[in-house]
Formats: C-alpha cells, sequence, structure tokens
C-alpha cells in the first residue's frame, strides 16, 4: 500500500542543510527502491519534506541504510548536533489511489 510521508524538521535544520544530505544520497542520479516522488520546501520557517513511498517499510529500508548515514555525515561536517535538535515531526498517510505521471 502506497503511503505519504509527511516531516516537519526540527529548528535548525535548513533547506541548504537538506540538500547537502539530498545530494550526499545521490537521490537524483540514484532513486532509492520503493520511493515515488519525494518534494522538501521550506514554510513557516521549518522544512518540511513530502514524499510518497510504495510502502512504510521501503521507506525504512531506506532511512537506514542511505538516509541516517548521510545525514550523520553531513551534520559533522557542518558542526550540527542532531541529537540536540531532535527528531522531526512525522506522519505516514495510506494512499487511496495514485496515478503515476508519465
Amino acid at each position: 500500500m502506497a503511503v505519504i510521508l509527511k516531516q516537519v524538521m526540527p529548528a535548525g535544520v535548513s533547506i541548504d542543510m537538506v540538500d547537502a544530505v539530498t545530494e550526499e544520497m545521490g537521490v537524483d542520479s540514484s532513486p532509492p527502491a520503493g520511493m515515488v516522488a519525494h518534494t522538501h520546501y521550506e514554510q513557516d520557517g521549518r522544512v518540511h519534506i513530502l514524499d510518497v513511498w510504495e510502502s512504510v517499510e521501503a521507506h525504512e529500508s531506506f532511512a537506514g541504510s542511505r538516509l541516517l548515514p548521510a545525514m550523520g555525515k553531513v551534520a559533522a561536517a557542518r558542526g550540527f548536533d542532531i541529537a540536540a535538535a531532535g527528531p522531526p515531526e512525522v506522519s505516514y498517510t495510506e494512499v487511496h489511489r495514485l496515478v503515476r505521471g508519465q
């Protein structure tokens, strides 16, 4: 079952940092298995991520194998303490209907 993943990043996580993590993972040239679409943007002073995944499990596999290591590397290079920032606000919503573009 496809899911929408919504995340609001902790205060202090900048759009530049999310861009750097995205680049570190190389997802533009090598998208992760199970990812249908990814977006990130700023709203109300916070970075938001809105993705569509084929399943929660697909996202969790990606997070463990690629996302968390890239976040750690980028944060360390910038002197950013991920633990002090806290976790993002996360929600999953099951998709009723998914229409894929060309």
